[in-house]
This record gives structure tokens, sequence and C-alpha cells, in this order.
């Protein structure tokens, strides 16, 4: 769009009533300091634009050279803007719309966390809230750098932060904490020995003294690897025992389950619902709190305009009413219970990297419940290191001759 059509501008028509020439004029209208668009000539009329202010002026030269100058219309901003003058209510509007845009762009609009692997991400925005920062919080109010010593003093995991904003959105870089590994102490004497019950099935044996072979049984706290060794010389020395011993093993579990239980149910259901502007939340329709148990839970969320977030949320808290009643179960459902049970037990409990060979599960029943017993047969390693407490024994000094009595 030109320039012109944005100014305050008129529009005329000149023409001459007694058929003068328009030439001079035209010339005369270049020459001089007025400001003109658009002219151009249909016939024997010059029509154009001139500025608002320099109508009269137009109107001198155009007596000047004997001409009639008309007005035609006015265009312009001053001209679209002249009849809101009496529209207080988008003048405010205006006002207020500059004033909400100048203050949303000094608060946190959004909070971006990276760099973090092991800490969690609620857990880092938790400390940055501490130490006031958080979505709405103002951005010109808070030193950064400040805030970024502070997150680091407040977590033994991070050893770094960097915190940067563009605009409303906040940027936090987490460098974790790297612990040096735990040192194993290699020069402890020690022995393997037997965590159960078990018939010795493979072994990779890197320090110490093996006893049993592949094949043997062994009881439970037999030595499988001894730190003592002796050598060809006849002398031992003591070593720390490194080596993995697998062996085939029982394990015996016993799960029961009552046919009357207790149980808290769900008997009921409440909500409350919320505005959480800026962080603040604002609770427009609040629930009555049951007097019981409950477990609560709640949802948010976010509006948005034009797709941009903003800093506002929609939060519906759940309340389920928990109450304990009497359950009776049958006979499949509490076994179902057990079953249930013994399969957390084997992703949870039992010995890490063994694996399950057989198992045999038993099953007795009376008038109060089910009980199921089941023996694992299980292939897994069975070793573990047991210090050698070595009794201390001072070198012994030499004996000394005893001295020859000098003749007399």
């Amino acid at each position: 769009m030109r320039l012109y059509r944005l100014r305050s501008r008129t529009g005329f028509c000149i023409y001459s009533e007694q058929g003068r020439d328009l030439v001079k004029f035209i010339n005369d209208l270049r020459n001089s300091p007025l400001k003109f668009f658009g002219l151009s000539v249909r016939g024997e009329k010059l029509y154009g634009y001139v500025g608002s202010g320099d109508l009269a002026a137009l109107e001198r030269l155009a007596d000047k050279h004997k001409l009639v100058c008309e007005r035609i219309d006015e265009k312009g901003a001053a001209k679209e803007l002249r009849g809101y003058k009496r529209r207080i209510g988008l003048v405010i509007g205006f006002f207020l719309s500059v004033g909400l845009v100048a203050f949303l762009s000094d608060r946190v609009m959004i909070i971006e966390v990276g760099g973090n692997e092991t800490i969690p991400a609620e857990r880092i925005l938790s400390h940055l809230e501490d130490a006031g920062v958080y979505i709405g919080s103002s951005i010109s109010s808070v030193n950064l750098r400040h805030v970024e010593r502070q997150v680091a003093a407040m977590d033994k995991d991070i050893d770094w932060v960097g915190i940067k904003h563009i605009g409303s959105r906040v940027t936090v870089e987490i460098n974790e904490m790297t612990h040096p590994p735990e040192m194993e102490r290699k020069n402890t004497p020690c022995n393997i020995v037997a965590a159960h019950d078990a018939q010795i099935t493979g072994v990779r044996l890197y320090s110490g003294m093996l006893i049993p072979m592949v094949g043997d049984g062994v009881r439970k706290g037999d030595i499988l690897v001894s730190g003592v060794v002796d050598t060809k010389y006849g002398r031992s020395f003591y070593v720390h025992s490194i080596g993995e011993i697998t062996g085939v093993y029982t394990e015996k579990m016993t799960f029961s389950e009552r046919f009357c239980t207790e149980e808290k149910v769900c008997v009921g259901e409440k909500s409350a619902k919320a505005l959480k502007i800026f962080g603040h939340k604002l609770i427009y329709s609040p629930a009555e709190l049951p007097s019981g148990d409950y477990e609560y839970s709640e949802t948010d969320e976010q509006f948005t305009f034009l797709g941009l977030s903003l800093p506002v949320y929609r939060i519906t808290g759940h309340y389920r009413i928990m109450e304990a009643q009497s359950v009776t179960l049958t006979e499949e459902q509490a076994e179902q219970n057990i079953m249930e049970r013994i399969e957390k037990y084997e992703q949870n409990f039992l010995d890490g990297g063994a694996e399950i060979l057989n198992k045999d599960i038993e099953k007795t029943a009376d008038k109060n419940g089910v009980t199921l017993t089941v023996t694992y047969t299980l292939e897994g390693e069975i070793g573990e290191e047991k210090m050698i407490f070595a009794k201390y024994e001072p070198p012994k000094e030499p004996e000394k001759e005893p001295d020859e009595k000098k003749e007399g």
C-alpha cells in the first residue's frame, strides 16, 4: 500500500468555466511546496488529492489562474477515527490491550527443562518455584544468576544449572552430578561361600582356590572358593576370592488368602473445580470433603488463544471415597488373587538373574481360606563373599645366644 493512502488527504477537482488551459496551473502546482497525490486529467478537469491543511493554499493557486477548485471528498486515518471518538469503550479496550500485552511480556508463560536424565523434571520445577520462578512469575523481578546458584545448592544431584529466557519462555539446562563409582576393595581376604543348598553347574574362577567341582552338591555356608591359597613350597597366603559359581537350588514360598477379608472399596465420588492463574489456584466449585478415607487425583486443562498457551488452567479434583467393607471370596477368586501375588513375587523378589527351571504348586484349602505352597527349582548365582578374619601373630624375635663367661 502506498504511503499517501494512509495520510489525511482531501480530494479536489479543478477546471475552468471559461475554457482556460490547465497546463500552466499544473506546472505551477508542481513547482509549489504543496503536497499532492494521484493527479489525473479526465477530459478538461484535473483530479487529485492534497493534504488537508494545504487545501486553502490550493484554492488560492487556482484563483490565481482563474480556475475553479472544488472539494470532492476526504480520506485517511483521521477521517476513519473521527467516527469513533465518542466510543469510549474502544479507547479503554485499546489501552487495556496494550497494558495486557506489556504485562504478559514480563511473565513466565513456558518453562522448558533439559539435560536431566535421572532427575525428574517435576523435582526441578519444584526447586524453581521455591526460588521464585514459576508460571506467571515476573521475569524482571528475578535475578536468574542468583536462581541458578540457589537451585544448584538445593539438590545434591545437580552439578550445574543454566537459565535463560527468550520473551516469556524460560529454558533451564541441567548438568547432573557425576558420582564416582563405588570402590570395591579387592585386597580384603575373603572366601566365597554357598548361599543355598545347591548342585554346582558352572564355575568362573578369577582369584582364589576352588574347593568343590562342577556337579558336586554343597550345603548353605560351605566354602566354594577359598581365600587361603597354599603354594607348592608349603606356604600359605590370603587373597580376595573372585568368581562366579552357578548352581541349581530350590526355594519354597507360601502364599495364603482368606475367604472373608476387609477391603477398601470406592463407595462414591466427588469433584471440585478451580482455575489456576499464574500459579494461583482459585476454587469456584468446591467439594464437601468426606470425613473418612479418600483418594485424590486431579486433571488440568490449559487454555490457549490463537495457538498460544496461556498460563491459565482449569483444574478438576477427583475425590474417591473409600470405605472398609467385608468381602467374601469364592475359592476360585481367592486362588486367582494368590496367583497374581505369585506373579508379582517372581517379577520383583526372586534372586536377580536366577532362571526358573521348574515350579511346583501345592494347594491346600479349608473353611478359612486357600494356601498355595510354591517350590521353585532355580539356576543362578549361589556364591556370596565372606571376609576372612585372620589372627595376627607378631613376628618372633630371634633368640639371643647366652654370653660366654669370661675366663678369670
